[in-house]
């Protein structure tokens, strides 16, 4: 029985206009019967901590988080992202053609607990300059607090001793810590006295004789650390020495740096953001805060996504842009100071429950 070449021919035409179809839907096609052809389109891919959020586009209930918004027209739409029991979010969000807006938003609780870490109070609470770690005294002791263990608590994980005060140097005297660039040691400061504290529990610690010096060894090396980053990002020559340069602080990442400006008598807060490719919607260089608050400080969350703000006696968190600042705690706080869990279950302040109790480290739950 011989073949129809026309049938054959119907098959080969109908299997290469579905191959089309196909090819053309992945690569962001959509038909458009209000213009008789084919369109581009994009996508929003949208994920919430915690997820199950309802999701709003321009006003309209699209679905619930982690969802993917497809076949959207190129323009700015309007998302919102709600969970009952939570703060909500809400931003113009710009969608291109051919392309994935990612969108990851924290929620916060409303009303979040309050976890202690510490009882016995908590003071010159430092990070670590990759946010993993935290060191602070506490009566005659010096502690290690890892911020990468979940759920830290009081009862389940308690900061670490590294050392306890001696006759020739002590911890009440003391008014300045900092961490070595490669975090494994822990300069104390007293008047004219500073020791160095190994990080291993039950090292010995080391007299410094002239601290201006080590200072300088330790810049040397981070400027080293910072210019093989620079080199690995291919960060442009406008960029280099702010990214060099002390007063800027990297994310945890190591993609993006935080760095200030002064203009007018206030303060500017920008992003240098080198993360390759940029997602979409995000800028190389983007001034997130205006303020005239001398006392204001931001905080890098661990996702290298939001910042703590620590204005007064408020934290809040803050997106990358500088959008969607919600507050999650007010109160008295012991220290201008905020840390973050890297597991983003906690931020992590130091305040009091009553006048009469010493400050202390508290997790302000996120989750």
């Amino acid at each position: 029985m011989r073949n129809n070449p026309w049938t054959i021919f119907g098959i080969l035409a109908i299997m290469i206009a579905i191959t089309a179809g196909i090819i053309l839907y992945a690569s962001g096609f959509r038909l458009d019967l209000g213009q008789g052809g084919f369109a581009k389109t994009g996508m929003i891919l949208v994920k919430s901590v915690p997820d199950g959020a309802k999701v709003f586009l321009d006003e309209e209930l699209a679905g619930a988080t982690d969802f993917t918004l497809g076949s959207l027209k190129p323009k700015t739409y309007h998302l919102k992202i709600e969970k009952e029991g939570y703060l909500s979010w809400e931003e113009d969000v710009e969608v291109k053609e051919e392309l994935i807006t990612g969108v990851t938003v924290i929620l916060p609780p409303i009303s979040p607990s309050l976890k202690a870490i510490t009882q016995n109070g908590a003071k010159l609470v430092t990070p670590s300059a990759s946010g993993t770690k935290a060191a602070f005294l506490s009566g005659d002791t010096l502690f290690l607090l890892p911020l990468n263990n979940p759920f830290l608590g009081f009862l389940r994980t308690r900061p670490q001793k590294i050392a306890q005060e001696t006759d020739d140097f002590l911890f009440s005297k003391v008014t300045k810590i900092e961490f070595s660039p490669n975090e494994d040691q822990i300069l104390l400061i007293a008047g004219s006295k500073s020791s160095l504290f190994p990080t291993q529990t039950g090292a010995t610690a080391t007299k410094v004789d002239n601290v201006a010096v080590l200072r300088a060894r330790w810049q040397i090396l981070i400027m080293e650390q910072r210019a093989e980053a620079v080199k690995t990002l291919g960060i442009p020559d406008e960029f280099k020495d702010l990214a060099l340069t002390m007063a800027s602080v990297w994310s945890p990442d190591e993609n993006k740096f935080l760095y200030e400006k002064s203009e007018g008598g206030k303060r500017q807060f920008w992003v240098a953001n080198f993360t390759d490719p940029l997602p979409v919607g995000e800028e190389t260089n983007l001034k997130i805060l205006e303020t005239e608050d001398k006392n204001l400080k931001l905080f890098w969350l661990a996702n290298s996504q939001n910042f703590i703000v620590v204005a007064g006696n408020t934290v809040s968190i803050m997106d990358l842009d500088g959008s969607n600042q919600r507050e999650i705690f007010s109160g008295t706080l012991g220290e201008k100071v905020a840390l973050s869990s890297t597991d983003l279950a906690q931020v992590i302040i130091v305040t009091s429950i009553s006048s009469k109790s010493p400050a202390n480290l508290y997790g302000i739950s996120l989750r």
